[in-house]
């Protein structure tokens, strides 16, 4: 059953940030706020933790990669290919509600056993998961929780998706080892996904932020 604890990230509490990475440098799966919801989340270097989210969370095809969550733009371009247009682009939307997909390195860090041509991206605007993925040293991969199970849609998603630590420590703490709770209510929202790998930004899922931003003329 997940430890749950309260924290908070004005600035992050160190020996909290201690502990998740302790969780996570083992194979843990945790459960925290970004700034529009609740996720669950792992190292991205952890196939134990991946299969993990992937029994917590089955509808999430195993050929639909999880997104990473990095901690700076010169994180990203460890892993993706930014030129100068995508830069400008992502200087605007991150830290935010956007998860971007990039065309991924040819040197894609190869501890992360993956061999995707294309990497969705976020940094959410979150000093608490800034600091644990650079305590960590490496991007966690990260998906929604999954809505409460009592209105999730065939896609697991639903439209009840959890607000607080409570609801996600009660539904789905059996399969975690952390939930780290900043105490506050969460919309619920999913993120706006736009596509860069065609030179020209596409939006693929509008959620919480404005396309706009990445001048689509919206």
């Amino acid at each position: 059953m997940a430890q749950h604890i309260y924290t908070y990230d004005n600035p992050p509490a160190e020996r909290d940030l201690a502990r998740t990475v302790r969780v996570l440098a083992v194979g843990g799966v945790i459960a925290y706020p970004t700034d529009i919801n609740w996720a669950i989340g792992c190292d991205a270097a952890s196939s134990k933790a991946l299969d993990r989210i992937h029994q917590l969370k089955p509808t999430h095809s195993k050929e639909r990669p999880f997104s990473l969550i990095c901690s700076s733009i010169s994180m990203a371009a460890e892993y993706a290919s930014i030129d100068n247009a995508a830069y400008r682009l992502l200087r605007k939307a991150w830290p935010g509600p956007y998860t971007v997909l990039l065309t991924a390195t040819r040197t894609f860090p190869r501890q992360l056993k993956d061999k995707r041509r294309v990497v969705g991206i976020r940094i959410p605007a979150s000093p608490l998961l800034t600091a644990i993925v650079d305590q960590l040293g490496r991007p966690l991969a990260t998906t929604s929780a999954p809505a409460l199970s009592s209105l999730q849609d065939a896609d697991g998603e639903g439209e009840n998706p959890p607000h607080f630590g409570y609801e996600v420590a009660a539904a789905y703490g059996h399969a975690l080892d952390l939930v780290l709770d900043l105490g506050a209510e969460l919309a619920g929202l999913e993120s706006t996904i736009v596509d860069l790998t065609g030179g020209t930004p596409e939006v693929v899922r509008k959620g919480a932020g404005d396309p706009a931003l990445f001048d689509l003329g919206i």
